[in-house]
C-alpha cells in the first residue's frame, strides 16, 4: 500500500483497500473467511466505530492520509484481529 501511495502515486479507496486485504487473507493457508467486515477508514471515517466502506461512498487515500485499518480471519487453527493506523505522508500536528 505504502509502494502504491508513494511510490507509484496511486489513490486507492477504502472499499479497494478492504477488498485487497481479504485477497491476500485468503490466499493463506487453512483461511476459511473474514471474522468480521474489514473497517478501512480514511480519516474521519477511522474515528466512526464499525465504519464498513461503501463502494459508492467511501473515501480516497492520499499522501496526506491517515488510515485505520482492522481486520481478522477464521482460520481452521484459529481467529485473528489485526488493528493498524498508518500515515502516507507527514502528519500534522493535529493528527
Amino acid at each position: 500500500l505504502e509502494v502504491a501511495i508513494l511510490g507509484r502515486g496511486e489513490t486507492p479507496t477504502e472499499f479497494e483497500i478492504s477488498e485487497k486485504l481479504l485477497e491476500f487473507r485468503s490466499h493463506q493457508d487453512g483461511f476459511i473467511e473474514p471474522s468480521f467486515p474489514t473497517i478501512a477508514g480514511e480519516g474521519e471515517n477511522g474515528a466512526i466505530i464499525h465504519y464498513r466502506p461503501e463502494e459508492e461512498s467511501c473515501n480516497t487515500l492520499t499522501q496526506s492520509s491517515m488510515l485505520l485499518l482492522d481486520s481478522g480471519g477464521q482460520f481452521d487453527c484459529g481467529t485473528t484481529d489485526v488493528t493498524r493506523t498508518v500515515h502516507f505522508g507527514e502528519p500534522t500536528e493535529f493528527q
